[in-house]
């Protein structure tokens, strides 16, 4: 039971290490200051949780005995290209919210003492999927233009 609890947790952490580390990455980038700020505050929203989660106990997680093992089929690892574009970056960012969004939803089904921290946690990564979209729009209508390197 612990070994896909624990998988599960371990892959959270790391999707909210890369997350961390694309949004510190673009922030400084883009010119127009509220997306800055928004990629700022994501970024430091990404090392709360990471340091929340790395804290987390398996043992935390669940309410029922025997939901743990259909978590394996929720860690779908959404790469992200070599040198992308902050177009394919924001990309990248939605879709990998969408995929921790709906871990945190079934982390919280198991109605461990964690399952109130998860769904909190879903709800934000799809609000921050929804600024970022928001954002992915403006810059398809040549909104704000990122700095050059």
């Amino acid at each position: 039971m612990r070994d896909p609890l624990q998988k599960a947790l371990d892959f959270a952490v790391a999707r909210s290490r890369e997350a961390e580390a694309l949004f510190k990455e673009w922030a400084p980038k883009v010119d127009d200051p509220e997306t800055r700020a928004l990629l700022a505050g994501l970024a430091a929203a990404e090392r709360g949780r990471t340091e929340m989660l790395s804290r987390m106990l398996p043992e935390e997680l669940v309410g029922r005995v025997g939901d743990a093992p259909r978590l394996a089929d929720l860690l779908v690892d959404v790469k992200t290209p070599r040198r992308p574009t902050l177009a394919k970056a924001i990309d990248v960012a939605i879709r990998r919210k969408g995929v921790t969004a709906a871990l945190y939803d079934r982390l919280a089904e198991l109605e461990g003492e964690a399952r109130s921290f998860f769904r909190a946690m879903a709800d934000a990564d799809r609000r921050a999927a929804d600024a970022l979209g928001k954002y992915a729009d403006r810059l398809a209508d040549g909104g704000p233009l990122i700095t050059p390197p």
